[in-house]
């Protein structure tokens, strides 16, 4: 074949794949799930997360229309109380066992939301990473002794319970941010967390089970600006480590105001160019303004099908049930199937003044956290994205 051949064919080549790499993701028809089980009724004398459970939207007619429209559940399950040694405080609860059962006898898929007690600090962050790791462990010897069918464990990937402080900084209190930058900006601390955190990835893995996080939206500028110093201001560990089977980012629309589905778009889009499809959203939180009712929820999940989603958990099951009813969760079912196209997508992309009011916000506390870093740390610079920690990638679950 002649050079000038293989070079026509080579730019024809070249000309199909930058067209097909400006398509815009195919619409998906994405499975739809809840996080369920941590509406409790209130108990004395314990610690309060560990109170029994409300289960009384757990219905034949909940089981039924969740087999029927092939969802899943995210069930929260806390190490010391569900399973697990007991710890110090926490109530030991059955419940668990017997939602997660019941799940199995109806053909519910079903997948283990790991926390701990709140004297633990509830969600997976920086402080309790042994904690964590114990509790992955735990909860892997637990469900085989029950011979319980768990899709995946899926880590809670926030900080330390308790949102005060973090409302002061981004609302522009400098007395509370420079109270939250020397607490918490440690550099080391953060290497030794996330360390611990690609263990457990990999201890999992080595042990045949899937292992997900669920990340506040904040830390994505740390991807985008190159240090992990919001993450660490936070007390949070979402991104190193890598190896995580799913990522499901909480762009909660909902956070009593609303934020607009374009703020969920912005984040999903984030969550794609940086993690590919392990890269997803959950959305919330549903019976609060913004999700009041259901319309915009059906909106957010057509426009996420629409830009290719292929996941999507919502948070979560007693809100949704309690404000939008069996027939209201039936229409989130269907708008999976109904995709957004055209200019029907392109509207619901565009954020909001409010949505991008709060993505400003996240920028500005990640700068901030990368200039105060030194000044708490004796000139000790944020640790760099992706590889200021070093190899921080979990060995892959085996096919």
């Amino acid at each position: 074949m002649r050079f000038s051949s293989i070079k026509a064919i080579s730019g024809l080549l070249l000309a199909i794949a930058a067209a097909t790499a400006a398509q815009p993701a195919l619409a998906s028809t994405p499975r739809i799930g809840f996080w369920a089980g941590e509406s409790i009724n209130v108990c004395l004398g314990y610690d309060p997360v560990t109170c029994p459970r409300n289960v009384a939207n757990y219905t034949p007619a909940l089981w039924n229309l969740l087999k029927a429209n092939n969802s899943f559940l995210y069930m929260d399950l806390i190490y010391g109380s569900d399973f697990g040694p007991a710890l110090p405080g926490a109530n030991q609860r059955t419940d668990g066992l017997a939602l997660v059962q019941q799940a199995n006898a109806n053909g519910v898929s079903i997948s283990a939301w790991i926390t701990v007690p709140l004297s633990y600090g509830t969600f997976a962050n920086q402080q309790n990473a042994a904690t964590i790791q114990a509790a992955v462990q735990a909860f892997y010897t637990w469900k085989n002794q029950n011979n319980l069918q768990i899709d995946q464990a899926i880590l809670d990937l926030e900080f330390p319970l308790g949102y005060q402080a973090l409302e002061q900084v981004l609302t522009g209190n400098l007395a509370a941010a420079e109270s939250l930058a020397s607490s918490n900006l440690n550099p080391a601390a953060q290497c030794t967390a996330m360390g611990i955190y690609r263990d457990t990835i990999t201890w999992a893995h080595q042990h045949g089970m899937k292992l997900s996080g669920s990340p506040l939206p904040f830390s994505l500028n740390d991807v985008a600006n190159g240090n992990m110093a919001s993450q660490n201001l936070l007390g949070m560990v979402n991104y190193p480590p890598f190896g995580f089977d799913q990522l499901y980012n909480q762009a909660y629309r909902a956070e009593g105001v609303d934020l607009g589905s374009g703020y969920v778009a912005s984040i999903y889009k984030k969550m794609q160019q940086y993690f590919g499809a392990a890269g997803q959203v959950t959305l919330g939180s549903t019976g609060v303004p913004g999700y009041s009712t259901v319309a915009p929820v059906v909106t957010d999940v057509q426009m996420l099908a629409g830009l290719g989603a292929t996941t999507i958990p919502i948070f979560d099951l007693d809100g949704s049930v309690n404000t939008y009813g069996l027939n209201g969760i039936q229409q989130i079912f269907d708008a999976a199937h109904a995709p957004l196209s055209g200019s029907a997508l392109t509207s619901a992309t565009q954020l909001s003044f409010l949505g991008s009011q709060a993505l400003a916000a996240y920028n500005d506390l990640q700068v901030f956290a990368a200039a105060a870093t030194p000044w708490v740390n004796f000139g000790k610079q944020a640790n760099a994205y992706p590889n200021g920690c070093g190899n921080m990638t979990a060995v892959p679950l085996s096919p």
